[in-house]
């Protein structure tokens, strides 16, 4: 889900469609990536760009950090992108 508010960059002078095409962009190649990461919240706020959500694993994560770098690159960009920690457990679970 995106939230693409704001009119102009203030920081960077860029007209919001740019910003909003960029982000599009960046959604894109994060759904069609490696990991396939639809859960992400992209959004807005002024001329400031957050990512935010949880993935699988550690390599997920740089290779999503790796892309909204690339594909941001010139914004001011926050993110805040946790790892779901799947631990198995120790043993079987045993049902009554």
């Amino acid at each position: 889900m995106t939230d693409r508010g704001g009119e102009r960059g203030a920081a960077t002078g860029q007209p919001a469609t740019n910003i909003e095409y960029r982000i599009a962009q960046l959604e894109n190649r994060l759904a069609s990536g490696e990991c396939g990461e639809l859960g992400l919240r992209v959004e807005t706020h002024g001329a400031a760009v957050t990512v935010r959500g949880i993935v699988p694993t550690a390599v997920c994560r740089e290779e999503v950090l790796r892309t909204v770098r690339r594909e941001l690159a010139g914004l001011t960009v926050h993110t805040d992108i946790g790892v779901a920690e799947v631990v198995p457990p120790e043993s079987p679970e045993d049902l009554p």
